[in-house]
C-alpha cells in the first residue's frame, strides 16, 4: 500500500471489502476500530493514524500475498472460509472476526513456504 492521502482511503477500503469478501464490521474487528471509523475512511472523512494504519497496511499486504499466491480474489477468498489445521480448525475469516490477523498472515506464510506439505 503506498501511503495515502486525505482523499485515497476510500478506494483502499472498497477493495478490501470487494477482493476478501469482508463486511465493514469484520473489517472493524480486524482492525480493531468502530465500524463508524471504515465507514468514515471508506467516505473519506478521515485516514486512518498510528497503529491503526500498520494494520491496515497488514491487512493489505494479506490481501495482495492471498491474490499472488491463489491467482485471484476468488481464490483467497475461497482460502478465507476453509479450515485450517493451524488456526486450530477455524477459518481464517473467523481469526480476522476475532481481531488475529497476526495468525491469518502467520497461516498464510506457512502455507507459502510449504509448511502444510
Amino acid at each position: 500500500m503506498t501511503e495515502a492521502t486525505l482523499l485515497d482511503y476510500g478506494p483502499i477500503i472498497e477493495g478490501l471489502e470487494r477482493d476478501l469478501g469482508m463486511s465493514i464490521d469484520t473489517m472493524a474487528v480486524t482492525l480493531e476500530v468502530d465500524r463508524r471509523t471504515v465507514e468514515r475512511w471508506r467516505a473519506n472523512q478521515s485516514v486512518p493514524q498510528g497503529k491503526t494504519r500498520e494494520r491496515l497496511k497488514a491487512l493489505v499486504a494479506l490481501r495482495n500475498q492471498m491474490v499472488r499466491m491463489f491467482g485471484s480474489p476468488e481464490g483467497g477468498r475461497e482460502w478465507l472460509h476453509a479450515s485450517s489445521r493451524y488456526l486450530g480448525s477455524f477459518t481464517p475469516e473467523e481469526a480476522l472476526k476475532a481481531g488475529r490477523l497476526d495468525r491469518v498472515q502467520a497461516d498464510l506464510d506457512g502455507l507459502a513456504s510449504g509448511v502444510y506439505l
